[in-house]
């Protein structure tokens, strides 16, 4: 194989991240992902580290993580919660709360790590030196090995299931490639001769349990009968002569070597049978090395090479973006220095335009159909007990991770997450039976498998711990999903999660609707108030969150039911009850009160802005339709102040666009592009290679930062199509294709100087919409598959 032959585009600022010399930590390397395994690469001169994590590699299923109180005396308890609330005795209602938690949910694990060694004389090559290119999803970097340029070459292919890695010399060269497990257990490793060259196999042990780094736990990591089998198979084809011994494979000569990977464990997916014995091991082993020979033989590497390309680009080349401003010369430099110097010149708008479209490939390469849903770090994890867990956290940050996915035009990532919510419809019937409620119910953390509980074994605080409403959050990704496809066969499938929620819903809340409802006890997720003690405390009655989100799940179902043609007999008990909710309301400052009555807030900067999702994500308020409630929102932004975290950065930004603020949503995303290092304690912005963090890093800021500059330039509802509606001033000439809008319209901008130049929209059936632009509404036909085109003009 000529050197030449592997292309390492590595110039184009709008879709390719470069660097002149290797990664030397994790938030420093470059991600590639099938959305069912992923690597990092490091890009190293002499060789490559590529860290693999397998998207099933999860600790448990386990069942040590039942809740301490016995189910038979759940509504009891709740019931003195609620007197004691009702009472003013927050602490007793505290402590009583706490018997309800489990231990905690599972973590996602490291996997595996695969070296490459070279040996000779290694010096760095002129010029760009490592890059991952959007467009094709391949990652790749080069080196002189003894005077001759050597180039790698690494993508991750859906269809095949693969990871696959190629190695080009441009002399003859002698290298080691070994693999090892990644800070989990070894099974052994063996080496195979096949028709096609060497399979390398090496088997893992997954943990039984792994408590999360934040807890004190007596044992943190926990192998056991319950442990899971994993695996990590390489073939490799060269044409140097390839020895393998002490666990390693030598190989001499070589002027090519490609390496193909496959991993997987035992158990898939939740809905797979779960067994842990030797022939489950067999066939996982047939599996891998099924995947491998599929690629590896010679006459179908090329048609697999084509299969990647094709699947990614269908997906990834649905929308561009090109913002207009800033200079050719920040454009043009490595992204570590492009990020550097955004500090100080915020002009570099193509570093923006590259952040959006990041967001869209790690979305497309850590969550796909047949995986996982995108975890707290997508699909790349180093650590054995990782930030958080590395897992569901449902009061925000995995809802957060699927905003971008219908409004970017990517529904097939959204699959995922519908089948999480599958799951937790059926194992959270006993969160909601241990408070004696019908249906399902969540809480803030869960899991592939499922859990359902609060969590924090009996210590931890219910600012976090004792929030039932993950499961009513979730729920609004059923009905979003279809008002984006019109995939009736998914909401069909589905109802039974929006049955469920709203079945909790209807036991949760208190009180008849003729003389007002409530919820009890309410939490606003992970914030608190100052208590009449003079103490923080976090419990009470009816937060606003609470209503915002029963009252869109309360509108989800009734238009789920009326899609389905579906009699739904306890339908107008809960439009009742949640009508009778008390109203948002606006405090002393101008602002949106948190929760059911004014309160000093234990931290006014607070990350979190619940109170404030019926503006967004769940689109109920506006400045159009409720303009106090919009003016309080911004007042209540500006009181908690532009700093904070990274994924809490991300969440201003799209609300400032809801407001149609585009000066301070264009600041938000300014302060998303931030260096962020470990000496930056609670501040949000990006690491080397883009990655967002919390810190530290977490994917949540780089999906809803996308998300976010999409809401900038196109946000809708059944109602309207609003064009341009926060367009910041110093993005000057631009242009966006591909955005979707609800109804599954396709929609295509040009701008110039912050006038409309044209709209385009396509729409997959006959339909009648109003379309907004500069404070102007005008009503369209869209004719099922047709252009319509429109511009400044024809706004009147």
């Amino acid at each position: 194989m000529d050197p030449l032959a592997i292309e390492l585009p590595c110039a184009d600022p709008g879709h390719v991240l470069w660097y002149r010399g290797p990664a030397e930590q994790f938030v420093e390397s470059l991600p590639v992902g099938n959305g069912l395994a992923g690597a990092t690469l490091r890009g190293l001169a002499g060789g490559e580290r590529i860290q693999l994590n397998e998207g099933s590699a999860w600790s448990g299923p386990t069942d040590r993580s039942a809740p301490l109180l016995d189910p038979a005396e759940g509504a009891a308890t709740l019931q003195a919660v609620r007197d004691a609330i009702d009472a003013g005795d927050v602490r007793r209602a505290e402590d009583l709360l706490m018997d309800f938690q489990s231990t905690h949910s599972q973590a996602y694990l490291p996997f595996a790590v695969l070296s490459v060694e070279a040996a000779g004389t290694v010096a760095p090559a002129e010029g760009p030196t490592r890059c991952l290119d959007l467009r094709t999803g391949v990652a790749g970097h080069r080196y002189l090995l003894d005077g001759a340029e050597a180039r790698h070459r690494t993508f991750a292919s859906h269809p095949d299931a693969v990871i696959v890695h190629d190695i080009a010399f441009g002399a003859p060269a002698d290298l080691r490639i070994g693999i090892s497990p990644d800070k989990i257990t070894a099974r052994g490793m063996d080496a195979v001769t096949q028709d096609w060259g060497t399979e390398l196999r090496l088997g893992v042990l997954l943990p039984a349990d792994v408590a999360p780094s934040h807890e004190q736990a007596a044992e943190p990591v926990v192998y056991g009968p319950d442990s899971r089998a994993g695996a990590v198979h390489a073939g490799i084809v060269t044409d140097g002569d390839a020895g393998f011994a002490d666990g390693v494979l030598g190989i001499r000569g070589a002027t090519f070597v490609r390496i193909v990977l496959a991993t997987g464990t035992v158990l898939n997916h939740p809905s797979a049978r779960h067994a842990n014995t030797a022939d489950d091991a067999d066939a996982l082993a047939r599996l891998l090395s099924a995947r491998i020979a599929g690629v590896l033989k010679e006459e179908a590497f090329e048609p697999a090479m084509e299969r990647h390309l094709a699947d990614h680009a269908g997906l990834y080349s649905r929308v561009s973006l090109e913002l207009g401003g800033g200079s050719a010369a920040a454009a043009g430099k490595p992204t570590d220095e492009r990020i550097r110097a955004f500090e100080t010149d915020r002009s570099d708008s193509a570093l923006m335009a590259l952040l959006f479209h990041y967001g869209r490939y790690l979305l497309i390469a850590s969550s796909r159909e047949g995986g996982f849903p995108a975890n707290l770090q997508g699909i790349w994890n180093e650590q054995l007990q990782p930030p958080w867990s590395s897992n569901y956290t449902i009061n925000i940050n995995t809802q957060m991770n699927y905003w971008p996915a219908l409004t970017t035009n990517l529904a097939e990532c959204h699959e995922p997450l519908l089948r999480l919510v599958d799951t937790l419809a059926r194992t959270g019937t006993a969160a909601a039976g241990l408070y004696g409620a019908r249906g399902w119910a969540a809480h803030h953390n869960t899991d592939p498998w499922g859990h359902p509980f609060a969590v924090g074994a009996g210590k931890g605080n219910a600012m976090w711990a004792s929030w039932a409403m993950g499961g009513t959050w979730l729920a609004d990704a059923v009905w979003r999903n279809y008002s984006y496809t019109g995939d009736l066969a998914r909401l069909q499938a589905a109802w039974p999660a929006l049955e469920g929620a709203a079945l909790f819903a209807l036991d949760w809340i208190i009180g008849e609707a003729d003389s007002g409802t409530h919820t009890s006890p309410s939490t606003s997720p992970e914030n608190r108030f100052v208590a009449d003690d003079g103490g923080p405390a976090a419990v009470g009655r009816s937060a606003t969150m609470d209503v915002s989100l029963l009252r869109a799940l309360c509108a989800s179902v009734r238009q789920a039911a009326a899609a389905l043609g579906s009699p739904v007999p306890w339908l107008d008990d809960l439009a009742r009850k949640v009508a009778a909710l008390p109203q948002p309301a606006i405090g002393s400052r101008g602002e949106v009160l948190e929760w059911s009555f004014p309160a000093t807030e234990h931290e006014p900067e607070h990350r979190h802005t619940s109170h404030l999702a019926g503006l967004f994500p769940l689109q109920e308020w506006s400045p159009q339709a409720t303009p106090e409630l919009a003016a309080a929102a911004a007042r209540t932004l500006e009181l908690r102040g532009p700093e904070s975290t990274g994924w809490a950065m991300a969440w201003r930004l799209g609300l400032w666009a809801h407001l149609g603020d585009a000066g301070k949503a264009e600041e938000s995303l300014h302060l998303a592009l931030r260096v962020a290092g470990d000496g930056l304690a609670e501040r949000g912005g990006v690491y080397p290679n883009l990655f967002t963090a919390h810190p530290p890093f977490q994917i949540d800021a780089n999906f809803g930062t996308t998300a976010g500059i999409a809401e900038m330039l196109v946000q809708s509802d059944a109602a309207a199509i609003r064009l341009l509606p926060a367009l910041p001033a110093a993005w000057g000439d631009g242009s966006v294709r591909g955005l979707r809008a609800v109804g599954g319209i396709v929609v295509d901008l040009r701008w110039s100087g912050g006038v409309l130049g044209s709209a385009v929209l396509r729409s997959p059936a006959d339909v009648g919409r109003d379309i907004v632009w500069d404070g102007r509404r005008i009503s369209v036909e869209l004719a099922r598959g047709e252009d319509l085109e429109l511009s400044a003009g024809s706004f009147v």
